[in-house]
């Protein structure tokens, strides 16, 4: 049970772009995934690549106007070291 609850971010998002997109194949589809690996991320089993993670957030941040296929706006960037002394 306690897996799950690590999970939970990632399946309440991935929920919500199903939402969106009207079913978990759309957004399988939408994400270049097996519609079985996301149906165990939308459940909370385990937790999805990143890559699909960011997608599923471009989604979100569309809203209804997330249909059409769109690259990735949003990014991972790695943390620079700081340049204040």
């Amino acid at each position: 049970m306690k897996r799950m609850e690590t999970y939970r971010p990632y399946a309440e998002a991935l929920r919500a772009a199903v939402d969106i997109l009207g079913d978990e194949k759309q957004l399988a589809d939408r994400l270049g995934v097996d519609a079985k690996d996301l149906h165990a991320w939308v459940e909370g089993r385990s937790a999805p690549p990143l890559g699909a993670f960011l997608e599923a957030l471009d989604v979100i941040a569309a809203g209804p106007y997330s249909h059409g296929h769109r690259r990735a706006r949003v990014a991972v960037l790695p943390e620079s070291p700081s340049t204040t002394n």
